[in-house]
């Protein structure tokens, strides 16, 4: 898949809407809270590639990954007809969703002080099938444009037929609410400072 110029994806101009930030307990950061960054959800949201969407079926919790668009406080994922995950995900009942990004491996002097830099948003919403060919068809061509930004209709494709999108399963995920959390910097352990100290510690891009 080609993922080049990713970045240059630019959402519609009526996505505005800022996600809910923290209003629970389960979205507050407790663990290194200076990590926290409620003001950079979307930001994070528009980088990621992959959304793990996670509910539970009757007793038992699932986890399934995506390709999705995120605009306007909303992610919408899709996949194959009758598909039983996308099919639950849908059906109203609350879901989470984790987006997150590996930027560099964060290297100690002491095992205990290896570490990473990354990104990261979770999210807590209600899904919705999109049945309407008419709802679907700018919200997949949205999405295809966000991974082959490059790629253009009818030059390098054929577009979507009613057919094909009356076949996808598409679902708009709604955001209750949301937290994020990133770490960036060298490892904080004292004697990684210390150059009398064995050993080596370093920075390194993913």
């Amino acid at each position: 898949m080609a993922l080049g110029g990713l970045d240059r994806y630019a959402p519609p101009m009526s996505d505005h809407t800022a996600v809910p930030g923290p209003r629970t307990d389960r979205t507050r950061i407790h663990s290194h809270s200076e990590r926290a960054a409620p003001d950079r959800v979307e930001e994070f949201l528009r980088a990621g590639l992959v959304a793990h969407v996670g509910f539970v079926d009757g007793e038992q919790p699932r986890i399934l990954p995506f390709l999705y668009l995120y605009e306007a406080g909303r992610i919408y994922v899709h996949g194959s007809p009758g598909s039983p995950g996308l099919e639950l995900v849908g059906d109203g009942r609350p879901v989470t969703v984790s987006i997150a990004m590996l930027d560099e491996m964060v290297a100690s002097k002491t095992e205990a002080g290896q570490s990473a830099n990354y990104r990261s948003a979770v999210v807590y919403g209600h899904g919705r099938h999109v049945r309407d060919v008419q709802e679907k068809r700018p919200i997949m061509r949205r999405l295809a444009a966000r991974y082959f930004p490059e790629r253009e209709t009818p030059r390098d494709f054929a577009p979507a037929t009613d057919r094909d999108l009356e076949r996808m399963e598409l679902v708009e995920i709604a955001i209750d609410e949301a937290s994020a959390k990133a770490r960036t910097g060298p490892s904080l352990m004292a004697h990684d400072q210390d150059p009398d100290f064995p050993g080596t510690a370093y920075v390194r891009p993913v």
